[in-house]
């Protein structure tokens, strides 16, 4: 089970952690229980007593906190006293003993996973003085009522069914708060939401119709089949939007949109074509990953970033065509897993610029140059060129063309002055007896 849920939160969020949660100290708190804690500018955190990258945070021996929970608000180490301010990340990560907790008014934030997997705890008392969440803080308890506070909306309890709809004084959904909520068929997400975190909507296998508001798109269904639009005014495609969403085979992006956030599309097997809005600044981390069917992908010119593992495991992808005239960053992990085979076509006179940073992953790159990259074959008046994704020939005077992949394999004989329609790729042509040339068709 901590496989799985670390594996999806990596996929939606790629928020690093931590090395280890190594503490200062322990102490016996009010109620009895023993916790652990670091000390972090002069002020206590309360912390497991694990490794969080090893299997178990409490391992065996170390006993865990049982029964109704108190933190107290000072713990003393030495000489010194200590405010307790904060619940640190994994802190009490299924710790299935705990039934009841009540949290100190001196605290002012609980972060990420800090009570995820207490299958057992019912009952939780928040003081006014906490205002900051992390993601999948109550995941997995069994607390029976929503939790938000002020504009933050923090938890759902996973056997909510039906329709939600989230208060108009929420700004901000934690990553995490509806996950697992199964038998919920929709919930309607204001116009107040600005903001969505990481897979908020994770396993809501229920959900019968896309979730969004006028500026965030939250989750498509999983039961949703063949291609879908993104509806226009979209500015954010949030973290987790469509993973998993085996059904989904084409996915159009309107111009509105300019970030999506980490995981988007992983795991879409069945995506075989996406149009990226012209807008979009970055391809995050895991956006396509495991995305098997993806055969091409034209990255727009106002992409910058490519994330770590963005294309990891396309194993179907043939062509990417970027437009960008100056190679977008990327990481050592960006194209991990993809073919070989995979040709790069980029904007013209930028060959040299992609060669340089790109050929690591890439070993076919060629420029797409238009009307102006196959010009005069062997100085005739015979011009070969691409235009609206066909091949186009002038001058040939009833000469045979014949149109070849890379393979070698003939694809299309040109019968008057140009071919059918044809797949964004690179092809052969050849004129008559004339030596055959490159051609970069791109739609």
């Amino acid at each position: 089970m901590k496989k799985m849920i670390l594996i999806a939160a990596l996929l939606a969020t790629f928020i690093p952690s931590h090395a280890q949660n190594t503490y200062d100290f322990s102490a016996v708190t009010s109620s009895g229980d023993t916790l652990y804690y670091l000390i972090d500018n002069g002020a206590a955190v309360v912390t497991c007593p694990g490794d969080i990258d090893e299997e178990d945070y409490w391992s065996e021996g170390i006993a865990q906190p049982q029964g109704s929970l108190v933190i107290d608000s000072t713990v003393t180490w030495g000489d010194a006293t200590y405010t307790v301010v904060a619940i640190g990340e994994y802190a009490f990560y299924g710790c299935s003993g705990i039934t009841s907790v009540t949290l100190p008014g001196t605290m002012s934030l609980i972060e990420g996973y800090a009570f995820y997997d207490c299958i057992n705890l019912a009952s939780v008392s928040i003081p006014a003085s906490v205002t900051d969440f992390g993601h999948y803080v109550f995941s997995g308890t069994a607390l029976p009522e929503p939790y938000y506070k002020d504009s933050v909306f923090v938890y759902m309890p996973v056997a909510t069914t039906g329709v939600y709809t989230i208060p108009d004084q929420i700004t901000y959904i934690c990553g995490g708060a509806f996950y697992r909520c199964a038998s919920l068929t929709h919930v309607v997400i204001p116009n107040s939401v600005t903001e969505i975190g990481p897979g908020a909507f994770l396993d809501c296998d229920g959900l019968t119709q896309p979730l969004y508001n006028n500026t965030l798109f939250a989750r498509l269904p999983l039961t949703h089949s063949g291609s879908y639009t993104i509806p226009d005014g979209i500015l954010t495609v949030c973290a987790s939007a469509f993973v998993r969403d085996t059904g989904l085979t084409a996915l159009v992006m309107p111009n509105s949109v300019t970030t999506m956030g980490n995981g988007a599309f992983s795991s879409c097997t069945a995506l075989t074509a996406v149009t990226l809005s012209q807008s979009l600044t970055a391809i995050p981390n895991f956006a396509f990953m495991g995305c098997t069917a993806l055969t091409t992908v034209t990255l727009p010119a106002s992409v910058g970033r490519i994330g770590t593992m963005a294309f990891r495991n396309c194993s179907a992808l043939d062509t990417l065509v970027v437009k960008a005239t100056v190679p977008p960053s990327i990481t050592s992990m960006s194209f991990r897993n993809i073919p070989a085979s995979c040709l790069l076509i980029v904007p013209c006179g930028t060959l040299e610029a992609y060669t340089e940073a790109w050929s690591n992953y890439f070993s076919q790159i060629v420029e797409d140059c238009g009307s102006q990259g196959i010009d005069d074959i062997a100085a005739s008046d015979i011009k070969v060129y691409a235009r609206d994704g066909r091949i186009v020939v002038e001058g040939a005077d009833g000469q045979q063309v014949n149109v070849f992949d890379l393979m070698g394999r003939k694809i299309q004989a040109i019968k008057q002055s140009s071919c059918q329609a044809l797949p964004t790729g690179v092809y052969m042509v050849k004129v008559g007896n004339y030596p055959a040339r490159k051609v970069a068709v791109i739609r």
